[in-house]
């Protein structure tokens, strides 16, 4: 290993430190709030703006030749190196006032995420993963992340943000049928899904349609406090995509075969 993950890490922080005093500046105040989309609603906010351009202006002052991908803002270059980052997962839980959207922050060398942070401000929680190391910083304590291991689906909880928000209706009808064969399915909840799962509290979470700076973070997380995470084809997430995170890889399996069914409805 030619880097030293501590480094990284104690930047990592930084930046999640700084985000978090700009989103809580911001939350629960009148803000202007822009749609990016002529159809549907995909807000953003000064705040999303402001985390971006800061975030991305500290990690060019320390690693100038790193990448930079981000949802506002992005500055590719060519490097083994990039950092990943979503100001605000969760923007429309933000403006309504629900606590649980967060800041993502992902470290890539190679392809291959190397460290990944999921910042809940409003619940002053951290969660973080690198090599075989899952934990959170909760008020200050910290405690070792540790999934729990549900085989059955009849006895798992499932979590997604919306089954609005699928790809299409193809994927919403998947998630139906799976709710139907799980004990509990809970919609909402954002980044925070994937840190409970990660913490032993929920045992799977679906989504749709996914970009990079909505997962990166949370791959090391989940994946060092012993779950699965992949795509519904049983790929990487390094791209984004349609989700499946896991607490086993029983689950997981039991799980992506319901969802990848033909004609689920």
């Amino acid at each position: 290993m030619t880097y030293k993950i501590s480094n990284f890490l104690k930047l990592a922080n930084k930046l999640a430190d700084h985000a978090r005093d700009i989103s809580l500046y911001y939350f629960k105040k009148k803000i202007k709030i822009k749609n990016k989309f002529i159809r549907g609603f995909d807000p953003i906010t000064i705040a999303d703006i402001k985390i971006q351009k800061e975030l991305n202006k500290i990690v060019e002052q320390y690693y100038p030749s790193h990448s930079i991908l981000g949802e506002e803002e992005s500055y590719i270059k060519s490097s083994e190196y990039e950092w990943c980052i979503d100001p605000i997962d969760g923007t429309k839980s933000f403006i309504e006032g629900a606590p649980m959207w967060g800041t993502l922050i992902s470290l890539s060398r190679k392809r291959k995420i190397i460290l990944g942070i999921a910042d809940i401000p409003v619940l002053d929680e951290r969660y973080i993963g690198y090599a075989n190391v899952a934990y959170k910083i909760s008020k200050g304590k910290k405690s070792k992340l540790k999934v729990r291991k549900t085989t059955k689906l009849s006895e798992a909880t499932l979590n997604t943000t919306s089954p609005y928000l699928f790809n299409n209706n193809r994927d919403q009808s998947a998630f139906e049928k799976l709710s139907k064969k799980v004990k509990s399915t809970r919609l909402g909840g954002d980044c925070y899904s994937y840190c409970l799962l990660a913490d032993g509290f929920v045992d799977l979470v679906v989504e749709s349609s996914l970009k990079p700076w909505d997962i990166r973070a949370l791959e090391p997380i989940i994946v060092n406090a012993g779950g699965i995470i992949k795509t519904w084809e049983n790929k990487k997430i390094f791209n984004g995509g349609s989700i499946i995170a896991s607490s086993s890889r029983g689950l997981f399996k039991k799980a992506r075969s319901i969802l990848n069914k033909k004609n689920p409805v």
